[in-house]
């Protein structure tokens, strides 16, 4: 097998969301396991974020960004290429993990979570446009399924002891996160500091759905609050543990028995 695709997209962030499920295609088409695509994914999601966001400052409307999936019988070649300056990620520090959680910043984990997620990166400049090379090993396939639409706002229930339940769903990605952040901050708005967030319906999220749960968290934590996570899928809370904020919110199973955990205090 040595199958390629290719795909261009303006470079917009609404054109992110196509980009991701291109590669995730092309990796199901090669039955790739369902861990693999996600880390695909997420690692062209940042990368394509970190372009239009600092290679184009959200001016590239007339500009292209090109995508190739080359899928071997041994890993996967994500290539990503285009004109903006010159920009390597690989000379640029990352966040450390390890440092305190009160003083961590949310932002500046895309290129963290591109390293970590792949198993080799590679940069070069070509003329005048940016080679980015991402590369996973592939370990035994599985199929994944497609994540589901966004919608224009998440639910959200009063419950009876004064908390807030709020229900995401789909992609907490760089065009979906904003969502998260208006559901959050109208309720942090209306005197909800206590906030569980019910992520059983969430099947992916990336430093732009992690940098608003971590705002919010700390908006709660201000006004005595608190931001409580439940029913994370066992990939996602891998990219909590990845960056260490899964000692920063409190995780439980299913919403059940975080209601029950909380009941308990005083």
């Amino acid at each position: 097998m040595n199958d390629v695709s290719r795909l261009v997209i303006a470079a917009r962030l609404d054109a992110v969301r196509h980009a991701c499920d291109f590669v995730v295609e092309a990796a199901e088409a090669a039955h790739l396991d369902e861990r693999t695509v996600y880390h695909c994914q997420m690692a062209v999601d940042e990368a394509l974020t970190n372009i239009i966001e600092h290679g184009y400052t959200y001016q590239g409307n007339d500009r292209q960004i090109e995508i190739t999936c080359q899928v071997e019988p041994e890993r996967v070649v994500i290539t990503i290429i285009d004109d903006s300056p010159a920009f390597n990620p690989l000379t640029h520090d990352t966040p450390d993990p390890a440092e305190p959680l009160d003083s961590r910043e949310p932002g500046g984990w895309g290129i963290y979570f591109i390293r970590k997620l792949m198993n080799d990166v590679q940069y070069q400049r070509v003329g005048d446009r940016n080679h980015l090379v991402l590369i996973k090993q592939l370990p035994a396939p599985e199929v994944v399924t497609q994540p589901g639409d966004e919608s224009d706002t998440f639910p959200v229930s009063l419950l009876e002891t004064g908390a807030v339940k709020i229900s995401p769903a789909g992609r907490l990605d760089s065009k979906n996160s904003p969502v998260l952040e208006k559901t959050l901050y109208s309720q942090l708005e209306q005197g909800h500091s206590r906030l569980f967030v019910d992520m059983v319906d969430v099947e992916y999220i990336s430093s732009s759905g992690l940098k608003v749960l971590v705002s919010a968290w700390r908006r709660a934590q201000d006004n005595g609050g608190d931001v409580i996570l439940s029913g994370l899928q066992p990939r996602l809370i891998e990219i909590l543990e990845m960056v260490g904020f899964d000692m920063l919110f409190q995780i439980f199973p299913d919403l059940d028995t975080a209601l029950a955990a909380h009941s308990k205090k005083p």
